[in-house]
C-alpha cells in the first residue's frame, strides 16, 4: 500500500466573496500547508465542509489539488457519506481526480449497528483501488467504532487505518496492541502527543493550518524517543487547540485564518463565524502562541 503520509492537514475550503469555490486559492493553500510541513492535506473532510459542497466541486477539488501537489505531496479525498451507494459513486470519482487516499467518515444519522458500519467501510473499499481510511468521529455521527469493529476493518486489504477522534485512549490502545500494524491518524489535535507515544502513525490536524512545523517537529521527536522534548512542544499547543475550537469547527479555524490575513471567504451556512467577544477571545489566544507562516498570496 502507498504512503500516506504522517501528518496531513485536513484543510478548509476557500470561497470567494459572492460564495463560489475558489479553485485557485485552494491550490495555493494546499502547496502552503505542504511547505510548512505537512506530507499531504485531506481535502473535503469536516474541515473542508463536505456536506456544503456539491460532488462536483468536490472533484474539481481532488482534482485541481492534486494537480498542484503532483507526486511530491498526498490527496487524501473526503468522499465518504451515510449513504454507501453515494459514497461508492464518490470513492471511484476521487480514484479518477487522482486522490491518493480516501477518508470515509462513520455513517453518521442513521446510527448503524456495528455489523451495517463494517458492511459499510467493505463495500467503499472493494469499490476502488484507492486505499481507505476509516473515520470514527462519534461526536459528530452519533455512532463509535468498537474496537472489535476496527479490528476487522484492519482485516479489509484496502483499508489503510483509521482516523481516530472519539477521545478514548484505551480503546486505541487496545487496537494498537491486537494490531499493530493497523496505521492511526489522531483525529483530535490534542491527542496527538498520548496516541502518537503508544504507537498511533500520524493526525489528521486541523491546527497544521498554522503549526505544522511544530507538530512535524513533536512526531519527530515522538520517533527518536526524546519524550522530553515532544511533551515541551505539545504543552502550549494544547490552549492553541482549544482556541482553535472556541467556536466549534470549521468554524473557529476559518475564522482564525482570516484573521491572520488568509482571504478565505466567509463559511456557507449554516456555518457561521464567531462574534466579534468570541472572536476577541479566540485571537488573544492565538497571539499569545508562535505560529508557522502561511505564504499565501
Amino acid at each position: 500500500m502507498s504512503t500516506i503520509g504522517r501528518l496531513l492537514t485536513a484543510m478548509v475550503t476557500p470561497y470567494t466573496a459572492d460564495g463560489q469555490v475558489n479553485y485557485a486559492l485552494a491550490r495555493r493553500l494546499a502547496a502552503s500547508l505542504v511547505a510548512s510541513g505537512n506530507d499531504g492535506v485531506v481535502v473535503t473532510g469536516t474541515t473542508g465542509e463536505s456536506p456544503l459542497l456539491s460532488d462536483d466541486e468536490k472533484v474539481r477539488l481532488w482534482e485541481e489539488i492534486k494537480q498542484e501537489l503532483g507526486d511530491d505531496a498526498t490527496v487524501v479525498a473526503g468522499a465518504g457519506t451515510n449513504d454507501t451507494h453515494h459514497s461508492i459513486k464518490l470513492a471511484k470519482r476521487a480514484e479518477a481526480a487522482g486522490a491518493d487516499a480516501i477518508l470515509a467518515v462513520a455513517p453518521y444519522y442513521l446510527r448503524p449497528p456495528q455489523a451495517g458500519i463494517i458492511e459499510h467501510f467493505r463495500c467503499i473499499a472493494e469499490s476502488t483501488g484507492t486505499p481507505v481510511i476509516v473515520y470514527n468521529v462519534p461526536g459528530r455521527t452519533g455512532v463509535n467504532l468498537t474496537v472489535d469493529t476496527l479490528l476487522q476493518l484492519a482485516e479489509i486489504p484496502n483499508i489503510a487505518g483509521n482516523k481516530e477522534a472519539n477521545g478514548d485512549l484505551h480503546a486505541a490502545a487496545c487496537v494498537l496492541e491486537a494490531k499493530p500494524d493497523f496505521r492511526i491518524w489522531s483525529g483530535n489535535d490534542n491527542d496527538n502527543f498520548h496516541l502518537w507515544n503508544m504507537g498511533a502513525y500520524g493526525a489528521i490536524s486541523v491546527t497544521a493550518h498554522i503549526v505544522a512545523g511544530q507538530h512535524r517537529a513533536m512526531l519527530d521527536a515522538v520517533l527518536a524517543g526524546d519524550l522530553a522534548t515532544a511533551a515541551a512542544i505539545h504543552r502550549p499547543l494544547v490552549a492553541l487547540t482549544d482556541a482553535c475550537f472556541l467556536n466549534g469547527s470549521p468554524s473557529t479555524i476559518r475564522y482564525v485564518l482570516r484573521r491572520l490575513g488568509v482571504d478565505i471567504g466567509p463559511p456557507r451556512l449554516p456555518v457561521v463565524e464567531p462574534d466579534e467577544a468570541v472572536g476577541a477571545k479566540v485571537m488573544a489566544k492565538v497571539k499569545r502562541h508562535k505560529l508557522d507562516s502561511l505564504p499565501v498570496t
